[in-house]
């Protein structure tokens, strides 16, 4: 759009050049050079645009296959249904930009193809920076975000969550969104809600793995999530929680 204006514009200014030419040589020619000027600048720059492009970032694997994971999960439990699927991040003192940019965009496609009815929003959660960082987030943390999304059809956590995390939502409220959880830490704080079937899934990072060198990790999804993470469901939280008990 842009440079469209800036061509209409150069356009004008050698139009009205031409049309004062009469009455001032001088300043008819002034204007037409100026506007042919113009047009060139807005060719070059066009061209430059097109053949240099913005180097894009190549997407963490590491990253993306957790995310994967989350939306097809995801996808099963909203199924059928029309509304907003919300993305909760930690604080950016916690997880920068990037990052979270980088489970965002793996995100939405495998959850958004041939899906228009869903929409997928970002948050996020609001805590003091100390207790971030060790990723102690309250439950009022997570209720403000789930009061700014009343219709959500399903939160997807990309953080720890509490141990009273089964108590997000009152046991009277009728359809309930659904849950899932990444959490990074590696903590055993979401058991109680997964076995409960409030939290339909929960990936962890598999002990002893140091992420640091995982960046450019290659290979099958499927083979990429089973050398880095854990999935624990309600039929498997306790055998996964074990396994995280043994670090």
């Amino acid at each position: 759009m842009v440079p469209f204006l800036l061509l209409l514009s150069a356009l004008a200014v050698g139009g009205v050049g031409y049309l004062v030419r009469r009455r001032s040589a001088i300043w008819g020619q002034g204007l037409i050079i100026l506007g042919c000027i113009g047009c060139a600048g807005v060719l070059f720059w066009q061209v430059r645009q097109s053949l240099f492009q913005p180097e894009v970032k190549a997407p963490n694997r590491a990253h993306a296959v957790v995310s994967f994971y989350l939306a097809n999960q995801t996808l099963r439990d909203v199924a059928g249904r029309r509304g907003q699927v919300v993305l909760l991040f930690p604080p950016a003192s916690v997880l920068d930009e990037d990052t979270a940019e980088s489970y965002a965009r793996a995100f939405s496609p495998p959850l958004l193809r041939g899906h228009p009815e869903l929409e997928v929003q970002v948050a996020r959660l609001e805590a003091p920076t100390k207790a971030a960082k060790s990723g102690d987030f309250p439950l009022v943390a997570f209720k403000q975000v789930v009061a700014r999304f009343p219709a959500a059809l399903a939160f997807v956590c990309y953080g720890s969550v509490p141990a009273d995390f089964d108590e997000l939502f009152s046991p009277e409220q009728k359809n309930l969104p659904a849950l899932c959880v990444y959490d990074p830490a590696g903590t055993t704080n979401w058991a109680g809600a997964l076995k409960k079937g409030r939290i339909r899934l929960v990936i962890v990072p598999r002990p002893g793995v140091d992420f640091t060198k995982q960046a450019g990790i290659a290979g099958a999804p499927g083979d990429i999530f089973s050398q880095l993470y854990l999935s624990a469901t309600p039929e498997t939280a306790d055998q996964v929680a074990a396994q995280l008990g043994k670090r």
